[in-house]
């Protein structure tokens, strides 16, 4: 066994993760670098070198989440990129769907498509929807196509033809030739990309794609050589959307499955915490320094989308069903025209940041608020590496929302948070009621740097059952980095009514699905491979599909009959109403295929709670709501055993994160030092 490295960047921070042998986790946070992210990489991994003893170059696995996939559509900062279709359909990127960005907005404008008009080639070739070939794809076509292609001097172009999800021998024809006449070329086929129905989406996802490849080609060269500078050896994986991390050689090929890399970290660390009993239900709520991520988990397992709007188009890619929102801990504060106090989405970033950074900062943060209450000990934040200044805090608060409202600085400083506060709360029930979940029934899960300040109140405006902080939430998506495996999704087309098929059917068109998995996953050298079989269901002519878990075991009758009555009971909960005597039909299968990294411990062990009265290391006077000024007990979470408990309000303290414990809430530490907040019926 050898150690994982998992680093995370962040808006603010950079995060980065140790896990050794032992399970025990090594930890630092270094500055962002917003212009050149491998910057802070290789800073991160030599302060870990320096500051926790790490050889790098004796760790084993070096898993990276990166956000130059999602800034790169975000920003529109795309290379020259071509499509080709089928002839007759030059116009799928433009024409779209009929579905509209706002329903009775006469004036609203689709945004643009990836590949431009005149950057589209049609090809003469057809395939039915059954797959069989209508107009054969001559040589001729092939050369003619690439040829346009050449010309147009072009990066990357994407192959996305008619019905090829049901056979692809067109699109590898044309890709194969493509790479032969122009090697530097990236290309990608939608058939491979995304093999489902629905043309335009597919076409969609193979240009993004296309696109992404020359940018996250570069960009894995670059983290690569700079981290072989400084002496790290270890094999690069790129986490995805879906949660698992895959080879860098792998992402160079599928871009695509980036797009929500960051955030996807947290949710899996947050979805191994939920796998522990009775923890089952969880609502991740990751906040840094420029915006806020919300993730269901239920009964263990995160919510996955298969198709998602990324800034109005589609995009066929598994991956956590996460909400974001516009609110961090460098949120900037202001008093509009109205005289209404704003916070949010408007970010001081990492350069100059809050006001209490002292890097020039002057306007105020969600930050210099919690700095002006008393909540963040200004001597002591990241472990008294950074002092913060209270007096320009102050200052920034005063001059931008005190003065503007009448009110004093205080008062402006919990104005800023409650807003804060209920613009994070309209997120988690997003993810929650309004997806018919009883937030009750849940528990709310804060990571990020900002995320455990937050958390209470917001569980208390939402409804939240309580609210578990894991250890080091500060780091948590670098913990789910280091901590992460190989994950890869295939999907087949099948389009059938159940009638039509039975379960050793469905059990072959399962077998190639695993057999391409275990072909990615063996070169790697796994130590063990899962694979999750997933059914998607739906009422015949209907367009809504359900998802439905399976199992890891081969369909037998048994199975299949045990999923269909899940599917049944899974469109009651989603749409309202059942019928099991309506026919069913089986839209798809998918796979998801996990190959273990490295077996053996990844967290610190289990410890048996004693129940006591925690000691708080100081007290120190921390301004709450309706109370004031008030002394309020500080605790080092380092020194909080199992069972430890307390009452608000209270402050707990590490390193890289600060949990608020106002009054009326109380603490517990469970035995995997998790640390339980619940509520007085009253709050």
């Amino acid at each position: 066994m050898t150690a994982r490295l998992g680093i995370d960047v962040g808006g603010t921070f950079t995060d980065i993760v140790v896990i050794d042998d032992e399970g025990n986790r090594l930890v630092e946070k270094v500055p962002s670098t917003p212009h050149d992210a491998s910057i802070g990489i290789l800073d991160g991994i030599r302060r870990i070198g320096q500051t926790r003893g790490v050889d790098v170059a004796e760790l084993g696995i070096f898993a990276h989440g990166s956000t130059v996939a999602t800034n790169a559509l975000l920003e529109a900062k795309l290379p020259p990129t071509a499509l080709i279709v089928t002839e007759g359909f030059g116009d799928v990127l433009e024409i779209g769907t009929q579905l509209r960005p706002a329903l009775f907005d006469l004036t609203a404008e689709k945004p643009p498509a990836y590949v431009p008009r005149d950057l589209v080639f049609e090809v003469a070739e057809r395939v039915d929807r059954l797959g069989g070939v209508v107009r054969e794809l001559t040589d001729e076509a092939i050369a003619r196509v690439v040829e346009q292609v050449r010309d147009a001097g072009v990066e990357a172009v994407a192959v996305s033809l008619l019905f090829s999800f049901r056979n692809s021998e067109h699109e590898r024809r044309i890709a194969a030739a493509l790479r032969e006449a122009l090697p530097d070329l990236a290309v990608a086929i939608s058939s491979e990309v995304a093999p489902e129905i629905k043309e335009y989406p597919r076409s969609s996802t193979a240009a993004v794609s296309a696109a992404l490849q020359p940018l996250v080609a570069r960009y894995m060269r670059g983290i690569i050589d700079g981290v072989g500078d400084v002496g790290l050896t270890a094999p690069l994986y790129i986490m995805q959307s879906n949660g698992g991390v895959m080879t860098a050689e792998e992402a160079a090929r599928n871009a695509h499955r980036m797009v929500l890399s960051g955030p996807a970290a947290g949710v899996l660390a947050a979805t191994k915490v939920a796998q522990e009993p009775g923890y089952g239900n969880q609502i991740t709520f990751d906040m840094g320094g420029t915006s806020t991520d919300i993730a269901l988990i239920h009964e263990g397992r995160a919510q996955i989308e298969r198709e998602t709007l990324f800034e109005g188009r589609p995009l066929l890619v598994p991956q956590f069903d996460i909400h974001t929102i516009g609110s961090g801990g460098g949120s900037l504060a202001r008093v509009d025209r109205a005289g209404l106090l704003r916070v949010g989405p408007e970010s001081a970033g990492a350069m100059p940041g809050p006001a209490s950074y002292g890097r020039g900062g002057t306007r105020p943060t969600t930050t210099d608020a919690h700095v002006v209450l008393g909540r963040i000990d200004p001597s002591r934040f990241l472990g008294g590496e950074m002092a913060l200044d209270v007096e320009a805090a102050r200052r920034a608060v005063e001059e931008h929302v005190a003065v503007p409202l009448g009110i004093t600085v205080e008062e402006a400083a919990v104005g800023i948070l409650e807003v804060a506060d209920s613009i994070m709360a309209r997120g988690v029930r997003v993810v929650s009621v309004n997806r018919g979940f009883d937030p009750r029934e849940f528990q709310l899960l804060p990571f990020g740097g900002a995320g455990p300040m937050h958390a209470a109140n917001v569980a208390r405006m939402v409804g939240v059952g309580g609210v578990l902080i894991p250890s080091n939430p500060g780091t948590l998506s670098a913990v789910g980095l280091a901590d992460s495996d190989l994950k890869y999704d295939f999907t087949t087309v099948v389009d059938r009514g159940l009638a039509d098929v039975d379960a050793s059917d469905i059990e072959a068109a399962f077998a190639p699905l695993i057999a391409e998995a275990e072909s990615r996953l063996a070169p790697s050298g796994v130590a063990a491979v899962t694979h999750l079989r997933i059914g998607r269901f739906r009422y015949a002519w209907q367009d809504n599909d359900v998802e439905v878990i399976l199992g890891s075991k081969p369909i037998d009758d048994a199975l299949l009959q045990e999923g269909i009555a899940r599917f049944h009971r899974q469109h009651e909960f989603e749409f309202g109403h059942s019928d099991p005597d309506e026919r069913v039909e089986l839209a798809a299968l998918s796979i998801e295929s996990t190959g273990v990294l490295q077996t053996g411990a990844s967290a610190a062990p289990a410890a048996e709670p004693h129940e006591h009265a925690a000691q708080p290391a100081t007290t120190r006077t921390v301004y709450f709501k309706d109370a004031g000024w008030v002394d309020t007990a500080v605790f080092e979470r380092s020194s909080l055993a199992a069972g430890a408990t307390f009452a608000g309000p209270a402050i707990v303290e590490e390193r890289e994160a600060t949990t608020v414990v106002p009054p009326g809430a109380s603490g517990r530490v469970d035995h995997l030092l998790n640390l339980i907040l619940t509520f007085d019926q009253e709050g």
